[in-house]
């Protein structure tokens, strides 16, 4: 992939709340080990920019191409659902209070916020069922989050040095100097949807893009397995090992 020489970033700092459920806690036990390869990235003919050029609106820009996602692998090409720039925008206003032609309020959205507004508004039409914190350290739950949900809501530190790089890899002498500190550049979002021994497969900026996975370790901040119906119901995650009647009861009773 070339990156655009003009993108944006937009992730404000994780925001905490003690009541964010975790993953772990619904994987059911003896839990069948993932695939050596996950991918469910390579067949979706193309990405669209959802504004991410203009705008801060990288998390927004994450959840439509998770939509795009899990209804083109539910439904087929045919049903794939592409939120428009119009639908994109207004989840953007609505969640971080940008005020549209007013730069100085293209402040970015923290991702807890916007999972919050997914599950109790939808954004094109398309509400989550819910959500759960994923161990980003946890190698293995990493990679069951992605083979069952097909995707991972990512947060990401990025630094200085990969502006304008084709993928995302840690450089000799690892993230020691001004260059490789976590954040020097800023916060970004993406959905990671593939994974393999050698790499991860995010999608950002209209596009595919590669991070390995020490650099997926030395620079993700927050991790969420997202939970959509589309995805659930035709591909049937709960049978690879979530407990999703679980996870609606606790929604229900909070």
């Amino acid at each position: 992939m070339a990156i655009p020489i003009r993108v944006k970033l937009g992730k404000k700092a994780k925001r905490i709340d003690p009541r964010t459920f975790k993953l772990s806690k619904y994987l059911k036990p003896h839990l069948p080990q993932p695939p050596a390869e996950t991918s469910y990235v390579v067949d979706v003919p193309s990405w669209p920019m959802d504004l991410n050029d203009q705008l801060g609106d990288c998390v927004v820009a994450a959840m439509a191409h998770m939509i795009q996602q899990w209804t083109f692998f539910s439904h087929g090409y045919g049903g794939m659902v592409v939120p428009t720039d119009a639908q994109v925008l207004a989840a953007y206003e609505a969640i971080s209070g940008y005020v549209n032609g007013d730069p100085s309020t293209d402040t970015g959205c923290d991702m807890l916020t916007a999972l919050n507004y997914w599950r109790n508004t939808g954004l094109a039409g398309h509400k989550i069922a819910g959500f759960v914190e994923v161990d980003a350290q946890n190698l293995l739950e990493v990679r069951q989050a992605i083979w069952m949900f097909g995707n991972l809501f990512t947060g990401l530190a990025l630094p200085v040095f990969v502006q304008g790089a084709p993928d995302w890899t840690v450089p000799d002498g690892g993230i020691y100097g001004n260059a490789g500190q976590p954040g020097s550049w800023g916060g970004h979002c993406v959905p990671l949807m593939a994974e393999s021994p050698e790499t991860l497969t995010c999608v950002t900026w209209g596009d595919r893009l590669k991070m390995s996975h020490n650099f997926f370790a030395d620079y993700r901040d927050e991790a969420y397995a997202v939970l959509s119906t589309d995805w659930v119901t035709s591909n049937q995650a709960a049978k690879s090992g979530f407990n999703l009647a679980q996870l609606r009861a606790d929604i229900a009773a909070l």
